[in-house]
């Protein structure tokens, strides 16, 4: 069957050729002896066609049939060395060749260790050939490390710069947004002492505004009066000249005994006082009583007229807080202006020691 293969093979039949392997495959036994030379030639079947797969697999059962059986000529070994080495499986071709060379030297065959020579030294070349390639890719891969290494020193050293900077650019910030942060506070305190100030301003400006009000008024009405008052003493002094001149002395003393015109004058000072005072302040008698529990409010009998005890803290609305003065303007003793402040201030609905600061503070002038 191997001479009808071979005269096919040569004869450039294939197929016919590959017929007749299959005729032999089918008549050894698998792993045998024979069956690796069977396979041996039908690998060289596929290698003439080209299937590339068919002649590896069948090389390798080769192979292993030999290494099974102990054949120390191995042929197959080397043809797949020799496969390795052209596909460039350097390590794997050595490995195979190296035993398949030392199984020939055992045996002592002669021809196929010149067969073997040539594929060592093709295979040592190519390896020598691939370890200075190896070893050029070592030192190329060794210098860009080298550089990389470098480059990543350098980078290294700028980022911990920048860190630095941006530390001490943070720092620097830091210190600003404190120095903003207390000049915002120093510039909140200042406007707030401002707003003080501007109130203080304001309640200032109102008060000079009311008392402004108030002088005016009372100026206007103690004008009024006092041309009231040179009329009246004018008619005084002719109603005494009279009474003189008529020999009238009786009747002229009993006149200037009594104190019904003292009394009559204080009552009209007093409805002129109220009268002006209520114009100025028209809620002050409701707004009093506010200050002041239920039983303890003051409601005057005659409407537009205050009594005593509101006149006196209107006096003292008007800023006049001395009852020395109070006392003098209507007519009391200061023991008795004294007595009515402490009995209105026992009914106050708070603090009674605040509550003739609060008095101070009621009604605006209108």
């Amino acid at each position: 069957m191997l001479r009808r293969e071979l005269a096919k093979q040569n004869a450039g039949d294939l197929k016919a050729s590959l017929k007749i392997n299959d005729e032999w495959l089918r008549t050894v036994e698998k792993g045998s002896h024979p069956y690796a030379l069977v396979t041996l030639y039908r690998y060289l079947e596929y290698k003439a066609q080209g299937d590339s797969i068919q002649m590896m697999k069948w090389l390798t059962e080769s192979v292993l049939a030999d290494i099974r059986n102990g054949v120390m000529d191995q042929g197959s070994m080397w043809e797949l060395a020799n496969q390795l080495l052209l596909k460039g499986d350097i390590d794997r071709a050595y490995r195979y060749i190296s035993f398949t060379s030392d199984c020939a030297s055992r045996y002592g065959s002669r021809q196929r260790r010149w067969q073997i020579t040539p594929l060592l030294t093709a295979i040592a070349n190519d390896y020598k050939a691939k370890s200075e390639r190896t070893r050029t890719q070592l030192w190329v891969l060794l210098g860009g490390i080298s550089v990389l290494a470098l480059l990543l020193m350098i980078a290294y050293f700028f980022v911990r710069r920048r860190n630095l900077q941006l530390a001490m650019a943070r720092n620097a910030l830091h210190e600003t947004n404190a120095q903003l942060a207390t000049l915002n506070q120093e510039l909140q305190d200042a406007n707030g002492q401002l707003s003080s100030t501007n109130e203080q301003f304001a309640t200032l400006n109102y008060k000079l505004e009311e008392a402004n009000k108030v002088k005016d008024e009372y100026i206007g009405r103690f004008l009024s009066l006092c041309s009231q008052y040179v009329d009246k003493l004018d008619n005084y002094r002719k109603m005494v000249n009279k009474k003189m001149k008529n020999k009238e002395l009786d009747e002229l003393y009993r006149i200037t005994k009594s104190t019904e015109l003292k009394e009559a004058e204080i009552e009209e000072l007093n409805l002129n006082f109220d009268t002006v005072f209520l114009h100025l302040f028209p809620n002050f008698i409701d707004d009093f009583n506010a200050l002041l529990e239920p039983e303890a409010q003051i409601h005057p009998k005659e409407e537009n007229r205050l009594t005593t005890d509101l006149r006196i803290f209107a006096l003292i609305r008007l800023g006049i807080e001395d009852s020395s003065k109070i006392a003098e303007f209507l007519h009391y003793s200061v023991n008795t202006v004294y007595n009515y402040r402490a009995r209105i201030k026992n009914g106050a609905v708070g603090n009674r020691e605040a509550f003739e600061r609060q008095v101070k503070n009621l009604c605006k002038v209108k």
